[in-house]
């Protein structure tokens, strides 16, 4: 299975250049439902792609005292991005652990399974909810997206 943090990476930095604070932060919000990547992924994938070409970086040393590293794609960069928006995309695999413990519980755990199944409606009342606000959000936006 090939990473995907690297598509991730190039596909944001299309639309702006940004530090690896503002991918995770753009990660975590626009994309939390259905992907996730964390600063130990994202930090040395970053530095790989420099050494490979597909991204340039620039030091900001006017925002605060230390400079930022301002991350950018290349052309080499876009056309390994658009590569892979070529290739079929791998199956879909999804693991959670409520299901999981709901799939095998039994009777003796009758009580903390009750408990988990009103954590997980609650949780996935408020994850509607999130679907919901960012389809409105999208409403107009249909021929970028």
């Amino acid at each position: 299975m090939k990473k995907k943090t690297r598509y991730v990476i190039l596909g944001l930095l299309r639309d702006e250049a940004m530090t690896g604070y503002e991918l995770k932060n753009c990660i975590d919000l626009r994309m939390s439902f259905f992907w996730q990547e964390s600063y130990g992924q994202i930090y040395p994938e970053l530095n790989l792609m420099l050494k490979e070409g597909l991204l340039e970086s620039h030091e900001d040393n006017e925002s605060n005292n230390r400079g930022k590293i301002i991350y950018s794609i290349t052309e080499s960069g876009k056309h390994i991005f658009n590569e892979w928006m070529t290739e079929e995309y791998e199956k879909d695999t999804v693991r959670s652990e409520a299901l999981l413990k709901f799939f095998l519980a039994d009777d003796i755990n009758k009580s903390d399974v009750i408990h988990h199944l009103e954590k997980y409606y609650n949780q996935n009342n408020e994850l509607l909810e999130l679907y919901e606000r960012f389809h409105e959000s999208l409403k107009g936006l249909e021929d970028k997206h």
